[in-house]
């Protein structure tokens, strides 16, 4: 098949989910770990770190394409994600599954060299970790996607967790202390949001016999959950700034990630069963506030690191 057809790279596109904002999304949560690792924001420009993060980055994009050669069925009967099998029709799900799985190889390729460089095996493990799990979330008899809390555990280790583990360590040898409730904590942030975007699968994903918490819990209640995990995840995010660079950081840190909160408080005066939200509705306002809390997460310990050595 010639890749110069007509819709070829509207259909890449669309598998890897790269409509706007979410190439914003995944470029900051592969680059949590480094800005949260540098003595100054010039640490950022070095090789192994710009590798380590672009790496990361291609790696939670290879999700994108194997959960859509996993899902064609679901998403062809849910009108928010319709248009994600039509692409996959295109070029074909066993193609679309090669895609995935070739840009896993790159990316752990890509941190092995720099963890070998290195010599900083913390710089791979975690990416090799992450390809496990996403067949494990993607591919039967595991499926994680359709395990109840097993779905958003996955992103919030995959998503944030582990692509955080692995850009710090290409940016320093050592593992902080206080880089543990930061890390858990944006994990659970994670977990707390992927909640919020499933709730408009809900109907699809019941008709295909994923049970995710939305199936399970009915779109309210599972909205409740993700406010009390975004809550707790806030917790630790603000743990870790404290801890790593004080009070004032901290407060900042937690009302710039706690805007998702409150818009997902509101939904949960609105919503019902029979009164889903659409997808596109959530990603044009919510999502766009997501990704202005991931953009300032990632740039406050620039601005923290820049302040306490000027």
């Amino acid at each position: 098949m010639s890749t110069g057809r007509p819709g070829y790279w509207r259909a890449v596109h669309r598998v890897h989910r790269l409509e706007h904002p979410f190439a914003l999304h995944y470029l900051c949560h592969a680059a949590w770990g480094a800005c949260f690792a540098v003595a100054e924001p010039a640490d950022l420009l070095r090789a192994p770190v710009l590798v380590a993060v672009l790496a990361n980055a291609v790696q939670i994009l290879s999700q994108g394409p194997l959960n859509a050669a996993a899902d064609v069925a679901g998403d062809r009967v849910n009108p928010g994600k319709s248009g994600i099998a039509t692409a996959v029709l295109r070029p074909g799900p066993a193609h679309v599954a090669l895609w995935g799985l070739a840009e896993m190889a790159v990316a752990v390729t890509a941190c092995a060299a720099v963890a070998l460089h290195l010599d900083r095996p913390l710089v791979v493990v975690p990416v090799v970790v992450s390809s496990a799990l996403h067949l494990m979330y993607n591919v039967e008899p595991v499926k994680l996607k359709r395990r109840g809390m097993a779905n958003p555990a996955y992103f919030g280790m995959t998503f944030a967790v582990l692509p955080f583990l692995s850009t710090f360590a290409a940016v320093r040898s050592d593992v902080p202390a206080w880089t543990w409730p930061l890390c858990a904590g944006l994990g659970v942030l994670m977990m707390g949001r992927t909640l919020w975007w499933a709730v408009p699968d809900r109907d699809a994903d019941a008709a295909v016999g994923v049970r995710t918490p939305a199936v399970d819990y009915g779109a309210r209640r599972a909205l409740l959950v993700a406010c009390a995990l975004t809550a707790l995840g806030l917790v630790g995010t603000g743990w870790g700034l404290w801890w790593g660079h004080g009070a004032a950081w901290a407060v900042l840190g937690v009302l710039t990630a706690g805007l998702f909160l409150v818009d997902v408080l509101r939904l949960t005066t609105t919503i019902t069963d029979d009164r889903l939200p659409d997808e596109r509705s959530l990603r044009e306002r919510t999502l766009a506030v997501v990704v202005v809390s991931d953009a300032a997460l990632a740039l406050l310990p620039l601005v923290a690191v820049t302040g306490a050595g000027s």
